[in-house]
């Protein structure tokens, strides 16, 4: 995983996607500055990149390898996020962690069943009640590993 410290227009984006909600949020929250993570997969999956932030007054740095974990789990284990993200689309994800697991878990761009199940009650190793915000894209440019047509 490699760091980058900002996504151009990330927060728009995550301006429009909290604007495009469909139930209000329990209480504004503000997040810190995001941090984008670029992904290396295997196994036929193309490179991706997730740019997520946190509650505001919390150190992402320390977060990013448990939230990268967590939300990689959740690419791996939902087709449908790869499938949006080959379409070009970003796929939003919303969770908090309350006592040490990942919960109330919600997304835009693909529907929430296979994130909340492949992601939600897993624990976490951050801190109580924090809130947390990514999105997930496929640049158009990511390679796509490809199996080996031979031995060396």
């Amino acid at each position: 995983m490699k760091h980058r410290n900002s996504w151009v227009g990330l927060a728009l984006v995550f301006a429009l996607a909290s604007a495009c909600r469909s139930e209000p949020p329990e209480t504004a929250i503000e997040y810190g500055e995001p941090v984008g993570l670029r992904m290396a997969t295997k196994r036929g999956m193309p490179d991706y990149e997730i740019a997520v932030a946190v509650s505001k007054g919390t150190d992402v740095g320390p977060l990013v390898p448990a939230l990268g974990a967590a939300l990689h789990a959740a690419v791996e284990l939902c087709p449908e996020i790869v499938q949006a993200g080959k379409r070009g689309e970003i796929v939003g994800v919303w969770f908090r962690v309350e006592q040490g697991a990942i919960g109330k878990v919600e997304t835009k761009g693909v529907q929430a069943t296979c994130v909340t199940g492949a992601i939600g009650g897993k624990p976490i190793a951050a801190p109580d009640k924090l809130a947390v915000l990514a999105e997930i894209r496929f640049p158009s440019d990511a390679p796509v590993p490809t199996a080996p047509t031979s031995t060396p």
